[in-house]
């Protein structure tokens, strides 16, 4: 590709490929039980965490993500409904 008087190489991240594979590592982890309708997610706390996440595990045999870290929860007291 040829901008203005320089040349740059094509890359395959061009059109927003990325270049993590954090969905594949994600999803090996386990899905979290609590009990109860709410999980409170930090990421693992401390400087590497983020900041509290709480999420609604109200809806049944639904599981619900974290919106910062991905980490995924489900709600134990639904199994026994």
């Amino acid at each position: 590709m040829r901008l203005h008087t320089r040349t740059y190489q094509e890359s395959e991240y061009k059109l927003g490929k990325h270049r993590s594979n954090a969905l594949e590592l994600i999803e090996k982890i386990p899905i979290v039980e609590v009990e109860g309708e709410m999980a409170i997610c930090d990421g693992g706390g401390g400087a590497l965490g983020h900041p509290l996440e709480y999420i609604s595990l109200q809806r049944p045999n639904v599981v619900e993500s974290c919106k910062y870290c991905g980490l995924r929860y489900s709600s134990r007291s639904w199994a026994d409904h």
